[in-house]
């Protein structure tokens, strides 16, 4: 075979056998290069994801002793479908949201950031509104946020991820959870997560999970049996102890033939809600 080259005047000329393609030192190469890719591969995934490659599972937490008062679980659709609002656009579904009641008798909405875009000059967002499944009215339209808004969660930390929403309207007090006072669940416990798209017909349905691990910035629930979390996000957790709202479901992480859920605690989103002083709207609002 021969290969064709560039004299000095600048035309292509035969350069016979000096170039002659030596197949054995392309194999060579390219044998070589391959684990650098494969490692660089796994290296960048690491990077962009960290919560998806992880240790092995622990072992699950006993039950634990909890001093709060005992409660019932909420009986009402509280996993609430989130929509959003652009202009010039139809509305559409998104992630998932619930309702909170403030000490002082407030409710707030909260949802995940990263089912939002905030940025887009040409359709801004202009509403959010949060409906019951199988319902095709809202319980509630929002368009005001309240406080600043949070960001999509790229690494460990839930409690970077969230939209808080002020209500300026009556709401059924079915569809609002009381916020747990312990700030989160303990490991061991038990609690439900509250989806409103779990059985892939936009109807609630309620997954059981122990507490693996708690954190300031993140609870991990395992979960009991496996399903399909996409567009779960958003949901809300609920102490099967105290019936109340223990954290929203963020983001998942396979381990072992089992589901971890990544939770932002209750205690978190509370304090955020309390602390916040600005209540921008949201057709206003650019990052």
């Amino acid at each position: 075979m021969h290969w064709l080259c560039q004299n000095r005047g600048g035309h292509a000329e035969s350069c016979g056998n000096g170039l002659r393609l030596n197949t054995k030192f392309v194999m060579r190469g390219l044998l070589l290069a391959l684990p650098v890719a494969v490692i660089a591969s796994v290296v960048l995934t690491l990077v962009m994801n960290p919560t998806r490659i992880g240790r092995p599972l622990d072992p699950t937490p006993p039950p634990p002793t909890i001093l709060a008062p005992r409660g019932e679980l909420p009986t009402g659709p509280v996993g609430l479908q989130g929509w959003a609002r652009y202009r010039g656009k139809a509305d559409r579904q998104v992630v998932h949201g619930f309702l909170i009641r403030l000490s002082d008798g407030e409710i707030v909405g909260v949802t995940p950031a990263h089912g939002f875009s905030f940025s887009d000059p040409d359709h801004p967002l202009q509403q959010i509104a949060l409906a019951a499944p199988g319902q095709t009215d809202f319980v509630v339209e929002f368009d005001r946020l309240r406080g600043q808004l949070g960001q999509p969660r790229t690494g460990g930390d839930m409690t970077v991820d969230y939209v808080l929403l002020r209500a300026d309207q009556p709401i059924d007090s079915s569809f609002v959870l009381t916020p747990d006072s312990r700030g989160a669940p303990q490991p061991g416990e038990r609690v439900s997560l509250f989806s409103c798209s779990g059985d892939g017909r936009g109807s609630q349905r309620i997954l059981e999970g122990t507490v693996q691990s708690v954190s300031d910035t993140a609870v991990w629930v395992l979960m009991d049996e496996l399903f399909n979390p996409d567009g779960m996000s958003g949901s809300p957790f609920v102490s099967q102890y105290t019936g109340q709202v223990v954290g929203m479901a963020i983001a998942v992480n396979p381990r072992g033939g089992r589901l971890l859920l990544g939770v932002h605690p209750i205690g978190s989103i509370v304090q955020l809600a309390e602390s916040a002083t600005e209540f921008p709207k949201i057709r206003e609002y650019r990052r």
